[in-house]
């Protein structure tokens, strides 16, 4: 596959999508896209109503993906808040809608935990959205870079086009993340 490579922080509110093409040209000309979807729920709402938002934004952010997607690097659930389990189970199952479309497209699926994806950005595995925003906008000035989910996803992405060999490690923490790769995830 040659496609490009999209980094997915999924969330029903603000999703964040990246997507990193192959490089072209020496240095690459093309920067990556960051983009958001999502929109805004109802608190209370009845069951049908929220079953219906995750399929949606399940659709919303499956639109925003090329189709010719070669790896899909998506940030791993985070553990359950207590007193938050309806959030946690929506958000699990919009996970799960994506991961399952994506795996019978047969598009390989890696997942990142948070504070992998925090310790790649920043080198610190607790560091704040701000921190991880910044060091995406350090890396990638010619990409507009909107908010904290674009750059969450820009990370992820980045983390998946330097495991295929489109991106050189900038820094010593962006080195062998902790990350198990599925078949196909090489260069």
């Amino acid at each position: 596959m040659t496609g490009p490579v999209v980094g997915i922080d999924p969330s029903l509110t603000a999703a964040g999508i990246a997507v990193i093409r192959p490089p072209v040209g020496n240095p690459p000309r093309d920067a990556p896209e960051a983009v958001s979807v999502g929109t805004k729920g109802q608190s209370g709402a009845p069951v049908a109503v929220r079953a219906a938002r995750i399929h949606d934004q399940t659709v919303r952010i499956l639109h925003t993906m090329p189709a010719d997607t070669r790896l899909v690097v998506i940030e791993a659930l985070p553990p359950q808040i207590p007193g938050a389990h309806g959030m946690h189970a929506e958000r699990a199952a919009l996970w799960w809608q994506l991961v399952a479309y994506l795996s019978r497209q047969a598009i390989p699926v890696a997942e990142v935990a948070p504070t992998t994806l925090k310790k790649w950005a920043t080198g610190h595995g607790r560091a704040t959205k701000s921190q991880v925003v910044a060091a995406m906008r350090a890396l990638w000035p010619h990409t507009t870079i909107r908010d904290d989910n674009q750059a969450d996803a820009l990370a992820l992405a980045t983390i998946g086009a330097q495991r295929i060999g489109w991106h050189t490690p900038a820094h010593d923490h962006h080195h062998t993340p902790n990350i198990t790769w599925p078949e196909g995830a090489a260069s």
